[in-house]
């Protein structure tokens, strides 16, 4: 099972960075032409969801799918690996070379 990590840009009190197993992600939602909304099972248990915003190239929502899909699958080069989505702090996105972009704000909020 592959890990998916996010991390802000700025660090304020809480929330700054999140990750999650590829199980817990429920789905994902264009937001503006700009922005996706990833949803992972709330980290605490509830039944809220977990949030993540995620910004990239407009209207590129069906290649943010693609992206993620790709990321969360196993395979023999990504089974049990912890990987990078969006790290706006340190300027590290996943690229698989679709035109995604997924490029800058990154939002984390937390149940």
């Amino acid at each position: 099972m592959n890990y998916l990590y996010f991390a802000e840009g700025t660090v304020d009190s809480t929330h700054e960075a999140a990750m999650y197993p590829a199980s817990s992600f429920t789905g994902l939602d264009p937001i503006s032409s700009t922005t996706t909304r990833l949803s992972f099972k709330a980290a605490n248990g509830t039944a809220a969801d977990d949030d993540v915003l995620i910004a990239h190239s407009t209207g590129a929502h069906h290649l943010v799918a693609e992206l993620i899909a790709n990321l969360m699958e196993p395979n023999p080069v990504t089974k049990n690996k912890f990987v990078v989505v969006a790290d706006e702090l340190n300027g590290v996105y996943a690229d698989i070379g679709n035109g995604a972009n997924v490029r800058g704000t990154v939002e984390v909020t937390l149940a």
